[in-house]
Formats: structure tokens, sequence, C-alpha cells
């Protein structure tokens, strides 16, 4: 399926529709009365956004009345959807964070994912971070977190991501894992379970992220005409991701096999992929020192002026109503 997005200064993209494959539902979580139909947008198909997954496969967006379609764009292309209205929500919070800093009408209203989790991996004439001077390093975007990841992982070993290395933006982390094993380029920053796989068929691990960055990567933002004029829906968005938060945290082995159906891949594969990603996750409440660290590191960039605040880029209002319903009398 075929959709034109506007962009925010009025050209045109041509994305490609992602129905999510829907796995047999958790009998807790059934749709009540009518739907509503929104379009979520995401960048890849890894754990980064395995709460959105949880929450499409295991039924939490249907038992908040939603009829959910997931859609892979680009970064960009993720915050022209929301202009242009043809997309209601996205997950790209880092691009989203960056639009609303410099004016654009939208505002981050959860945070699923504390810290990135990716890791940099190479061919194996490669043995650490500083001998990528003159490779290419493939990546999923420019401009998301994927992206900010790997030049921060650079620069924090000596290598200048603008003179020392090439980056390529080669789209989702599956493309990136099948670029590396091809030799297409000399070295991937990918999430789980591309990173795990990686791993295990001998290609040497340089660096892990988690290790060194720390600013949010995941969470859901809107417009603020939808804030404004559909709050309720909102809410029920994100109510069905702090559910599906909570699941992910209290049921490892449901979420292990979500992962791997969702990926095909073994279980042993999944079960090592959640353990490298389920202490990134959070329950869905904007951390405004987090939100702080992502700002600075654009502003450090010059991407955005050194005067933007975190209230000018999120609306944590949502999400604090929401946990108190979800765990008060705890």
């Amino acid at each position: 399926m075929v959709l034109r997005i506007s962009t925010f200064v009025g050209a045109r993209f041509m994305l490609v529709g992602v129905f999510a494959f829907v796995f047999p539902l958790i009998a807790a979580a059934q749709p009540r009365g009518s739907t509503e139909k929104v379009r979520i947008t995401y960048a890849a198909n890894n754990l980064g956004f395995l709460q959105m997954f949880l929450a499409k496969d295991r039924g939490f967006y249907a038992a908040q009345g939603l009829e959910t379609e997931l859609i892979r764009v680009s970064p960009v292309a993720a915050v022209s959807a929301l202009i242009g209205g043809d997309a209601d929500y996205t997950e790209l919070l880092t691009s989203s964070v960056r639009a609303a800093a410099k004016g654009a009408p939208i505002r981050v209203v959860s945070m699923a994912v504390g810290a990135p989790f990716f890791s940099l991996i190479g061919r194996s004439p490669f043995k650490a971070v500083k001998d990528l001077k003159g490779a290419t390093v493939g990546v999923n975007a420019i401009g998301g977190s994927n992206y900010i990841s790997t030049r921060m992982l650079l620069l924090q070993y000596g290598v200048d991501p603008e003179r020392d290395i090439k980056m390529l933006p080669l789209g989702d982390h599956k493309t990136l894992y099948e670029a590396l094993k091809l030799g297409r380029v000399d070295a991937v920053t990918v999430n789980p379970p591309f990173s795990v796989l990686l791993i295990r068929e001998g290609f040497p691990l340089l660096a892990h992220s988690a290790k060194i960055v720390s600013f949010p990567i995941g969470g859901v933002a809107t417009t603020l005409k939808k804030i404004n004029q559909n709050r309720d829906q909102v809410k029920r968005v994100v109510k069905a991701e702090m559910e599906a938060l909570r699941y992910l945290r209290q049921q490892p082995q449901g979420t292990i096999d979500l992962i791997s159906k969702r990926f095909a891949i073994e279980p042993a594969v999944a079960a090592d992929s959640y353990q490298i990603a389920v202490d990134a996750f959070n329950d869905g409440r904007i951390l405004f020192p987090a939100m702080e660290r992502l700002l600075d590191a654009d502003k450090r960039d010059g991407n955005i002026a050194k005067s933007v605040t975190v209230d000018q880029v999120a609306d944590p209002s949502l999400a604090e109503e929401i946990f108190k319903e979800l765990y008060s009398g705890r």
C-alpha cells in the first residue's frame, strides 16, 4: 500500500504502509464497542519499537477501542505525516523533539525507551571503533536516534563522524544487518535482534551505546491540534502503550515469545535480545532530565536554539494522568 505524505514545507513523499501482522491477542484485551482508526508511524522493525508491537499484537490498542495501522517511514517523513494529517501519531521521539524545538506544532506525550541500546558492529578486520577511520558505517536514517547514537559513539572514541568516516543511510535494521553480511559497509549500528544475530555469527562488537549514550529514543508524539481537540483518543493511545510497557516487564516469557514470532528468530536469540533491551524501557512517563540530555545534544550540534526547554517539545500531563489511573492504590 502506498501513501502520499505532505511534508512540513509542502513537498510530497511516497511511503510504504506496513500493516502489522496480528498474532493471537491475550484474552483480557478485547475491543470495547466501536473502534477508531488511527495511523501510527515508526522507523524500523526492531526492538526500539517493542512497546508499539506489544500494544498491537497483544491487543492493548484494541482494548482501548483503537484499530491501528502501523506505517514504517523515514524520520523526516514521520514529522511531515503528522503536520500534513496523514498520520495521527508517531513513535519517532527524537525527530519529533527536534521538529517541535524548531516550531512545529507537535508534542511528545509519552516516553517508552529512556536510553538507546544500539550496538556498533564491524567486519572482521575492525577490532575497535578507532579502526573505523576511512570506513563506511551504515545507519538507519540521517537525523534519527540511530544516527545520533552513532555520531556520539564515534566521537567518544576519537573518530570524527564528519571527516573520518562516511555514514550511509540504508533504512530498516534488517537491511543494515544484510548490508554488513554482504560487505556493502564496514560497520553498522543496529538494535536487537539484529545485533545479537551478527555477534552470534562472529562479527566483532565494537561498542554498546547504552554504556556511553543516555537520552530517550522512543515514545508517542502527536500534534497540538490532536491533543486539544481529541485528548481522549490521545490518552487511549498512550494508555495502550503504557499497559504494553507494564506487560513487557511483568511477562518476560510472553514478550520473548512475541519477539521470536514477530522477527522470525529462534527463542534463544529472542531471549538474548530481550535481556539487552528490557532495562532501557520505562513506564511511559516523560522524564525531564532525559529529555534535557536529548535537547542538550541537539544544542551542541547546532540543530536547535539554545533557549529551547522541555516544555516546548513535550506535554507530560497525559502520561502522568494515565500513570495514576494504572498504578493508584499499589
